[in-house]
């Protein structure tokens, strides 16, 4: 009886054994799959993300290709409400013409300030490019940038945005005799690097 006892006993335990070993084995391979699941849902997320704030940041930095160094595209106008008088200095604003001056409207234009989408008609307008040692002497009339000062000197802007939302202003060359320390007087009293300077023309 006893003899027939365990024979029962160890055959019951050769089926379970391999039986424990198969659910070993699927617990096993249950845990392997959720890790190397989570894994690439995290790299599938890095990914991802990386991408779009790669994408956010080309966006917000892009500049265009035919763009000056100052950030200043070739269809970009810089024009004022007013003439600029034969002294001091005037406020610019760089705008995108909507419609062209003709004689129809006498030779006015109408344009769109970049800075805030206003519309106005005006017959002052210039288009300009960044000034040459050349284009640098007294009673010149050059733009400069408003919206960058280092140790009270007018310089170029930094990036896009501070171009394209900050203000410009229109000024004469008044002394020229600190170009040797990089920047030039203009009407107003104030000191512009010789880089932040702008020729208008029409």
């Amino acid at each position: 009886m006893k003899r027939t006892f365990i024979l029962l006993l160890a055959g019951l335990l050769l089926v379970a054994i391999p039986g424990c070993k198969s659910d070993s084995n699927y617990l096993t391979d249950t845990i392997k799959g959720r890790v190397t699941d989570a894994a690439l849902d995290s790299l599938t997320t890095k990914s991802t993300e990386t991408k779009t704030t790669q994408k956010t940041t080309s966006t917000s930095d892009y500049v265009p290709s035919d763009a000056d160094a100052h950030y200043i595209q070739p269809s970009d106008y810089f024009i004022a409400d007013r003439e600029f008088p034969n002294s001091g200095w005037i406020y610019v604003y760089i705008a995108k013409v909507i419609t062209a001056p003709t004689a129809q409207t006498k030779y006015e234009g109408q344009f769109m300030k970049v800075q805030d989408g206003k519309e106005i008609w005006t017959k002052y307008y210039w288009k300009s490019r960044i000034a040459t040692k050349a284009d640098i002497k007294i009673g010149a009339v050059v733009i400069m940038f408003d919206g960058n000062y280092q140790n009270n000197i007018a310089m170029p802007p930094k990036n896009k945005d501070e171009a394209r939302n900050e203000n410009w202003f229109m000024a004469k060359i008044t002394d020229t005799t600190d170009l040797y320390k990089g920047y030039v007087t203009v009407s107003g009293g104030y000191k512009v690097g010789v880089d932040a300077l702008r020729v208008p023309f029409k």
